[in-house]
């Protein structure tokens, strides 16, 4: 039979046994609350590196679209600024390689459209006076028009085309000046010519 000191003991055990699976259970819910707490943070911080991740990802494919856009475009005019050259080469090597008649015909019509009032004198590379046409002064004072133009017999150093000397005033009507002094609309041009 149990004694009064039995029945206290097993209270004290069964109440001790008690807060024991209290304590426990508190803990038990402390740990999942604190778990479900750390995986929805972990969650939480994976959907973010995602969504950085992400965004990254689709600015470094639009950089690299943006890159090679605009490499495209600048080798397409790499292109066409070398096509546009060519095309302008092959025009002075034509101009270089016509006829006598017709060269000297071209250096009449540079005269008649960059001569100024006045006497001049025009000067031609020695390859030109050589094969100076008979005549060529007088046609070409009769195609200038204005002042009076003689052409000198002392070659100049000139690869082609002429200048026109006045008084103080030097007129450069070589190819290249020409060339080079209407090199944008001479490329507006060629440009129109190949790109049209």
């Amino acid at each position: 039979m149990a004694t009064g000191l039995d029945r206290i003991l097993e209270q004290i055990r069964e109440q001790a046994e008690q807060q024991a699976r209290e304590t426990v259970a508190a803990a038990e819910r402390d740990a999942a609350a604190r778990l479900e707490k750390a995986a929805q943070a972990a969650e939480d911080e994976a959907a973010a590196l995602e969504e950085n991740g992400a965004a990254q990802a689709e600015d470094i494919r639009q950089r690299a679209q943006s890159a090679a856009a605009f490499g495209r475009r600048r080798t397409l005019l790499a292109a066409k600024q070398s096509a546009i050259r060519d095309t302008i080469a092959a025009a002075m090597a034509e101009l270089r390689a016509l006829s006598d008649g017709e060269y000297f015909a071209v250096l009449a019509r540079l005269a008649q459209k960059y001569a100024v009032d006045g006497d001049a004198e025009m000067r031609l590379n020695a390859a030109d006076l050589k094969r100076l046409p008979a005549g060529f002064e007088d046609r070409l004072n009769k195609a200038v028009g204005r002042g009076h133009i003689t052409v000198s017999k002392t070659p100049c150093d000139l690869p082609d085309g002429f200048v026109l000397v006045y008084d103080g005033i030097d007129v450069n009507c070589t190819f290249d000046a020409l060339f080079e002094a209407e090199a944008d609309a001479l490329q507006d041009i060629a440009g129109g010519m190949l790109f049209a």
